[in-house]
């Protein structure tokens, strides 16, 4: 998990918010159930377009990306069902995967202190020790990891077969007999794009580099 910023809201949301808000809110009230289509609305293509943008195209919670593993869920970080007047609510909405989504399920995040990934650096709050997650000594990090299942087994190994990839050119870059410019372009190329955000598991690379760089010449990571 790393830390997410939000983008302007899509222009579809900005005209529509408040009257598709009221009519599932107003119909509640009444009594009935609003549309499938009422209740559907905050997957509009528009909305999921840029929630994929500032996402990096990962879920929110466990980081796999979503075109490899699955379409991708449109999450409401607060469940609309325990507060239907924040259905389209452009801070509550984000993107997660299918098993992130469903266990995550319909708890409140504030009772059960699960990062919210907006708001809060989950760095503070979890670590990596090869391809598995951690709470950094925090309520929010123990809560996060166990709620999320964060190590469960699938996401464990498709972790585990990044980290292979990513020591793999670790192994290169520690290489001395190669020369220091080659080595430098191979650093680069790991932090910025295997340990940028769009990166998978980008949070586990950062962790990664964090250990290599003080083995590493200065004309390696500079």
């Amino acid at each position: 998990m790393i830390a997410l910023h939000k983008l302007p809201k899509p222009q579809v949301l900005a005209d529509n918010e408040v009257a598709w808000t009221h009519a599932i809110v107003s119909k509640i009230a009444a009594g009935d159930q609003p549309t499938k289509t009422e209740k559907s609305r905050y997957r509009h293509p528009q909305i999921k377009a840029v929630l994929v943008n500032e996402t990096h195209g990962k879920c929110a919670y466990c980081e796999s990306k979503l075109l490899h593993i699955h379409h991708g869920d449109v999450e409401h970080i607060y469940p609309k069902s325990l507060d239907p007047a924040r259905t389209l609510e452009w801070e509550n909405l984000t993107l997660a995967c299918e098993v992130c989504n469903q266990n995550k399920s319909d708890h409140d995040p504030f009772l059960k202190h699960v990062i919210d990934p907006y708001n809060v650096d989950p760095a503070q709050h979890l670590l990596f020790t090869g391809s598995l997650i951690f709470p950094r000594g925090t309520v929010e990090g123990e809560s996060t990891r166990t709620l999320l299942d964060l190590n469960r087994g699938e996401l464990a190994e498709r972790r585990k077969e990044h980290l292979e990839k990513i020591m793999s050119i670790v192994g290169t870059i520690m290489r001395n007999d190669l020369p220091i410019a080659v080595r430098r372009a191979l650093f680069g190329d790991l932090a910025q794009k295997e340990a940028g955000p769009s990166g998978a598991y980008s949070a586990m690379t950062k962790a990664v580099i964090m250990q290599i760089t003080p083995s590493l010449p200065d004309d390696v990571i500079c």
